[in-house]
Parts: structure tokens; sequence; C-alpha cells
């Protein structure tokens, strides 16, 4: 699959509107900045209380790279489902190395619920760009997949500022999409709005604004919706439940603990599935991807073209690591960017220390990757001073459902000063635009 984006080779408009925002004088570019992040704070951009910084030079795609992304995150999420219900089924052994991890809840799932789980209502792919425009898809996140409520804020907070927020209608709502999915698996289990959602969340979740976000989507659909921590749930079996919440927070042994693994009794329809973004399971769709029967020639042809190369540390040797220029090392079962060393960043002599302590961990720990050099790129950034410029490294995120019948899902940009693009390490999210839409938008960017 030979896919190609335009993140860094821009667009004409997407080239324009960074110029326009450079063009500005200093005072004007500042409260363009601090405009743009108040309106999409507003739509939900917020960490707990805390503004996320908007990218403030938009990204924009042609809308053709936008469908062949949702398209191919689809076809890589379908692939590693498969894949892990061939190590489930015909390779035990090596399913309980790399799924060791897993909390007691996520085991007892594993154990009972796998087959529920695969009918996934979202999935995202974590692509990064080289810089010839070829993305790979570097990780796929199953159990909490967020972001659908920040990117539609970024970009409705952008367009607002520049005070062309009708133009949003234009641009595909992430969290619309999540919302058509869920409901689209509540449908297929014989529910169907009006309904009560209860989006279920951890007490003090800094991604709270994002359930309220959602929770407004479920409105819009004719949903009786709102946010509950896991002492205001009501576990009766009506409505249906959002999880948003990481099994591993819950007590085993409670009456929450017990929906959660009887999920189409109490409509969880995004069930527990921790085993799925294991990265020891993308490391085993890149080694099988070319072997496995369980794929279709298509699912074969993305993994292969899209998933970089990664293997369990405990399959290659230092030898063939060399001096770690060219990989990166990451926890199996780690999230939020944490624990990931880059060889190029870490030097040879870090590389090696990492490399000698991540040995010695358990097996089924570590993965090695290879390194995909996505280069850096003049943005501008909304920071409380004003608009702040310098050199970022951004990655996008594209949604996928296996659900029958929901449309591809969207994507989101998120921009970092440093390779590990996160936004719990300080890295921001850019207004992604289809670049009809930024064309429309470019003569009110003064």
């Amino acid at each position: 699959m030979d896919l190609r984006v335009h993140l860094f080779e821009l667009t004409s408009a997407n080239a324009a509107a960074h110029e326009r925002i450079a063009a500005m004088s200093a005072s004007r570019r500042d409260a363009f900045a601090k405009e743009a992040q108040r309106e999409a704070g507003n739509a939900g951009l917020l960490r707990g209380t805390d503004p996320i910084p908007l990218v403030l030079s938009p990204v924009a795609l042609p809308r053709e790279e936008f469908a062949a992304l949702g398209r191919a995150s689809q076809l890589v999420v379908s692939a590693l489902v498969k894949v892990a219900r061939e190590l489930i089924d015909r390779r035990p052994e090596k399913a309980r190395l790399l799924f060791s991890h897993l909390s007691p809840l996520e085991l007892e799932a594993l154990r009972l619920r796998s087959h529920e789980a695969e009918e996934l209502v979202l999935g995202r792919v974590d692509w990064f760009v080289k810089a010839d425009g070829r993305p790979r898809a570097l990780e796929v996140n199953a159990t909490i997949p967020a972001m659908p409520v920040y990117s539609d804020a970024a970009a409705r907070g952008f367009l607002t500022a520049v005070g062309r927020g009708d133009l949003f209608a234009k641009v595909q709502s992430n969290a619309a999409w999540v919302v058509e999915s869920f409901l689209a698996a509540a449908r297929g289990n014989g529910r169907k709005p009006p309904m009560r959602v209860q989006l279920l969340h951890r007490a003090g979740d800094p991604q709270l604004p994002e359930m309220k976000g959602l929770a407004v989507r479920f409105g819009e659909r004719g949903c009786d919706a709102r946010p509950v921590t896991p002492t205001e749930v009501v576990l009766d079996g009506e409505g249906a439940i959002y999880r948003h919440i990481f099994a591993r927070y819950v007590e085993p042994k409670s009456f929450l603990a017990q929906a959660f693994l009887d999920p189409v009794r109490y409509c969880i329809w995004n069930r527990v599935d921790g085993w799925l973004e294991t990265k020891g399971l993308l490391a085993e769709l890149s080694l099988s991807a070319g072997s496995s029967t369980a794929l279709t020639a298509e699912e074969k042809d993305a993994a292969q073209s899209l998933v970089p190369w990664t293997r369990l540390l405990d399959e290659v040797t230092d030898a063939e690591l060399g001096d770690g220029d060219g990989v990166i090392l990451k926890r199996s079962h780690d999230y939020g960017g944490k624990s990931v060393v880059i060889g190029r960043d870490a030097q040879p002599d870090g590389f090696r220390l990492a490399l000698r302590a991540a040995r010695g961990e358990e097996p089924g720990s570590w993965v090695v990757q290879e390194l995909v050099d996505a280069p850096a790129i003049d943005r501008f950034v909304a920071q409380p001073q004003g608009a702040v410029r310098g050199p970022l490294h951004l990655d996008i995120s594209t949604y996928a459902s296996l659900i029958p019948g929901v449309s591809h899902g969207g994507s989101v940009v998120r921009g970092a000063a440093g390779r590990v693009v996160n936004i719990v390490g300080g890295g921001g999210v850019a207004p992604l635009l289809p670049d009809d839409v930024l064309r429309e938008a470019l003569d009110a960017i003064r």
C-alpha cells in the first residue's frame, strides 16, 4: 500500500496559512493566538482545567488522503485483531508471554470475553510520517483512544478565531464519528436512541472535558448522556455505558468489574480489550504479516507496507541493534509516551545502558522498533504569552472501527518539540482541516 500524506510537504493552502500567520505583526499574532486558544478551550481543548496547547499553524490534507488514512487504519486494526486471535487460539504460550502484564480483571476478560472484544467500537492508529510523506503505524490504541473532542476543539477554535466558525460544518467531526460507531454497535445489539448513556470515567479524570464533549454529541443523537464515576454509575442493564476507564483501575471483586465481564448484559459496547494495544502484539503483526493465513491480501499488504519493523527485544541480539541509531526501545505495556528510548537521542553509551536494563526485566516486557525519522517543521504554537515559533515534530493519528456499516474514521495531529509526541508530555493539538476548507478560510487569516 503506497500511502502518502502532505504532513511535511505542505499543500499550497497549508503553506499560505502559515505564511500569513508569520506576516502578522507580533501584537496581532499574539492576540490571535490567545483568542484561538480561548475558543479551543471553550470547545473542550483542556486537560482538567489546564489548556492543551493549540498548534496555531494549521495542518491541511486533501480529502482523498483523509479517506486513505481511514481505510489504512481500519486494515491495520483488523489485521492486529486477527493476529491476536491466532495467538490466543493456536499459540497460547506466546499469548501468555505477551499478555502476562495485564491486570487480573483484564486477564479474566481475555479468558472469558476475547471474542466479544473483537467487535471493536473504537481503535486509533498512531502514525509517524517520513520526510517522503509515507506514514508508518507506530502503535495501536484500543482501550481508551482519546482525542476525538480535542481534535474537534482545535479545528473549531482556529476557525472561530479567524471568523469562519461556520466552516467547521464541512470538517469531519471525530467526536460525532465516535458516537456513531458506539450507537451502531448498540443498534446491532437491539438498542437504539432514545436511551440513557453513562460515560464512565475515573474520579478526577483529566480527560473529563472529553467526556463532556461526547455527552453533548450523544445528546444531539437523542440520548440522555452524562459523565459518571464508578461510585455514580447505575448498573441496571438499561441504556448503555461508554467505558472511559482502564480496567486496571477497577477493583476486580466489585460489581463494576462483574459488569465489565458481562458487557452485553450491561450494554458496554467499547469492551475490555487491553491485550490489543500491547506493543508486543504489534511486533507479532510485523513478524507474521506475510505468513499469517488469517489475513486478507489487503490486510497483509497494509501490515507489510505500513507497520515498521518491530520485534520483541527478546527475539533480537545486541549485535543486530548495533549502536541503536536506527531503532527505539519501548516498554510493551506502557502508554503516554513513557519509557520510550530513542537510540539516536540516547547516543551509543546511553542506548547500551537502556538496553542492558531492559534485558534485565521479565521476557516480553520490551519491544524494539525501527526509528521512523520524521522531520521537525517550523510551526507557531499558542502559549500563555502569545504565539511562539519553533520546530515541532508532528504525528497523525487515525480512528478506526470494526463495527459493520461504520464509515472510516477521521484523524488528529499532535505536535511537540521532542520526537516523543504526546499531550501528557507537553505536546499540543493542531487544527487538522480538509485542504478545501482551509483554502476557503485563507482570506480571513490576516
